[in-house]
């Protein structure tokens, strides 16, 4: 069988999530590679120099258009992705969630609140979850399990990439507010000064990603078990970007130094955990006037 685009796209992002796919029926990995490609480039479009802003936001409208069923696809990863709503009959409105996610990330704009960084959060991260997991074949029992496990690796991302967001795209995802109650300022990450502050401020937002691996664990152990065995590759992803969390914990956030990534071995090594056993997410660990902080509270977001 010659290899489509979208496998090629795929193949050439060894990336986290498609590392996990392997573990797929053939049918849902050909399906889930087909997504992973429309995510890949509805996320390069805005990422990859070369391109106008006005040229960023022609290329969104495309894909808005294709999505949508506006316009004929083109053969190729356009006719791919129409081809996958058609076939599994997708609601379409995640795909424009996060295309409009993308779209804010052209003239990025610094959360204010932690509700608006969850905001962003849900539409390019949370939204990929919940039809990833239609695309896998998990039933709508899922959606709540998608959207926290979203939110949780959207968050360890920012953790991990904030002095790469700031000096390579000029972007800042940490919360203002945030960032004023630990008395760090958009100098201190754009100049990359490792200080008390800054430590204090990444242990604070790590404690909210946190907060959302355990409870997309409790949601997923919560699941009938066909469910379960679609989203074994969700789980891996999990078991990944907590390991990420945990390196950053225990170097104490020095992320202007280094990237914290988990090696293919390991990856194969939590795929394989995340298919023949059951994995317990620590809780949050005590910290003196943890519970006073508000954002732990139980909250619709």
């Amino acid at each position: 069988m010659p290899e489509t685009e979208s496998d090629t796209i795929t193949r050439n992002a060894k990336s986290n999530l498609a590392f996990t796919l392997a573990n797929l029926p053939e049918e849902e990995r050909i399906h889930m590679s087909q997504f992973y490609a429309f995510c890949r480039i509805v996320d390069d479009i805005v990422d990859e120099p070369g391109m106008t802003p006005q040229e960023r936001h022609a290329a969104l409208d495309r894909w808005v258009a294709v999505v949508t069923a506006a316009v004929e696809p083109e053969p190729g990863i356009e006719r791919e992705v129409r081809t996958l709503i058609d076939d599994l009959q997708l609601d379409t409105a995640p795909m424009l969630e996060l295309i409009a996610g993308c779209r804010s990330d052209i003239e990025p704009e610094q959360p204010a609140t932690r509700r608006e960084l969850l905001a962003y959060s849900y539409k390019v991260a949370a939204c990929v979850g919940l039809t990833s997991a239609t695309v896998m074949g998990a039933s709508d029992a899922a959606q709540d399990y998608a959207v926290a496990l979203g939110y949780a690796l959207q968050l360890v991302n920012i953790l991990r990439d904030v002095a790469e967001d700031c000096a390579k795209y000029g972007r800042f995802y940490l919360p203002q507010d945030d960032m004023e109650l630990f008395g760090v300022t958009r100098d201190d990450i754009a100049n990359q000064r490792y200080n008390y502050r800054v430590r204090q401020l990444l242990a604070y937002e790590a404690a909210l990603a946190e907060r959302y691996f355990g409870e997309a664990e409790e949601l997923y152990q919560a699941l009938p078990v066909e469910d379960k065995n679609a989203l074994i590759p969700a789980q891996a992803m999990s078991l990944i970007y907590h390991t990420i969390l945990e390196k950053m914990q225990a170097d104490e956030y020095r992320v202007f130094e280094r990237r914290y990534s988990v090696g293919n071995f390991r990856k194969l090594w939590f795929l394989l955990r995340a298919r023949f056993g059951t994995v317990e997410m620590p809780s949050i660990p005590d910290m003196p006037g943890l519970a006073n902080w508000s954002f732990l509270k139980r909250k619709d977001n």
